[in-house]
């Protein structure tokens, strides 16, 4: 069909190998703030973006009924659970993925197959909502930029 030809397809991020990965050093966001609770879990708290000056006229349109009653928060809430505490802490940009995959299995008695890929989809999750970010090796940059030029 016509149409399936003109819709633009976003560009596919190049996957990286399991070696490439555990090279990663994840970074958290410092627009994030965050603290540990007396249980020891951590509690991130995300400042939420405050109304442009185009946008103060208008009503935000994804409060619905409600937002004429209660105001808007000024931020979200996300608590972690134990072992999301744990990795972290951890994600400082000195540590690579494979130091806190030892960690992991050291602290749990867990084999490194059985961290790597729930820790993947985690630390997926949490660059997914812009908490986190990931310090690339010069090499893997650079063969990167050769991968996304066509190179």
């Amino acid at each position: 069909m016509i149409f399936g030809k003109l819709r633009r397809k976003k560009p596919k991020a190049p996957s990286l190998g399991r070696s490439d990965f555990l090279r990663l050093k994840p970074v958290r966001n410092p627009m994030v703030e965050w603290k540990r609770d007396e249980e020891g879990k951590v509690r991130i708290t995300i400042p939420l973006k405050k109304p442009s000056s185009q946008d103060e006229g208008r009503r935000p349109r994804r409060g619905g009924f409600f937002s004429r009653f209660f105001p808007e928060p000024k931020e979200r809430r996300i608590q972690l659970d134990e072992i999301g505490s744990d990795v972290w802490e951890l994600c400082d940009g000195e540590r690579t993925v494979k130091d806190i995959v030892d960690h992991l299995c050291e602290k749990y008695k867990l084999l490194p197959r059985e961290v790597e890929v729930p820790l993947n989809s985690y630390l997926n999750s949490l660059v997914k909502r812009g908490l986190i970010g990931f310090i690339l090796p010069k090499d893997l940059e650079e063969r990167l930029k050769k991968m996304e030029s066509g190179g």
